[in-house]
């Protein structure tokens, strides 16, 4: 995808990415650098997308949109300013915020979209509760205020630290790990309290 992506892109003279970053001494091209970038951050910005949306094929499609705007700023991005995981992930936050306003749909996970349909049904009992399981943690998450829930998927589903997590959203790291405590703290009491209820049933 990557090199698709960059195919034809020749090294271009000035800019962060084109000619700063060098390997045994020689100039990387652009292509290099972006595949390198695509390769490393592209599994951690999936997990993000489809830890918020809930839907493996919807999350291809946004993270494909991910790195297509990423390449279009390629020349402007700075290195200097913000590492490429918070940098692909702000433009990742972004571009799931704009996907909720075209549908005008609330930015929460729905009911219907935790966890995705499978193709075939559980097997065994132990699956239809893992399902439920999960199925009950997206709606547990969908009851935080919408800064948490972009913490917890950050934190969760990128897999970024607290100091990433910050930059990204723009907040103070202590801020950050104040609300991801209380946060993680609401989802294991709404967790906790879902499985005494099917435990009484």
């Amino acid at each position: 995808m990557a090199e698709a992506m960059v195919a034809g892109d020749s090294p271009q003279a000035g800019g962060p990415a084109s000619g700063e970053e060098t390997r045994g001494g020689l100039a990387r091209s652009r292509r290099e650098v972006f595949a390198d970038m695509y390769d490393t951050c592209m599994p951690r910005v999936y997990r993000y997308i489809n830890y918020r949306v809930g839907n493996a094929s919807l999350a291809e499609d946004l993270t494909a949109d991910v790195f297509e705007k990423a390449l279009k700023h390629f020349d402007s991005y700075d290195r200097a300013k913000a590492a490429p995981s918070t940098w692909l992930t702000t433009i990742a936050r972004n571009t799931i915020t704009d996907h909720f306003r075209k549908e005008s749909r609330v930015q929460v996970v729905r009911e219907e979209d935790a966890p995705e349909e499978v193709s075939e049904e559980p097997e065994t009992v132990d699956e239809m509760a893992k399902l439920e399981e999960a199925r009950q943690l997206k709606l547990c998450l969908s009851g935080l205020p919408q800064l948490d829930q972009d913490i917890i998927s950050l934190k969760f589903g990128a897999g970024l630290n607290n100091r990433e997590i910050a930059r990204t959203l723009k907040l103070s790291e202590s801020n950050v790990g104040t609300r991801l405590y209380r946060a993680v703290r609401r989802l294991r009491e709404s967790f906790k309290g879902w499985e005494e209820n099917v435990s009484a049933k």
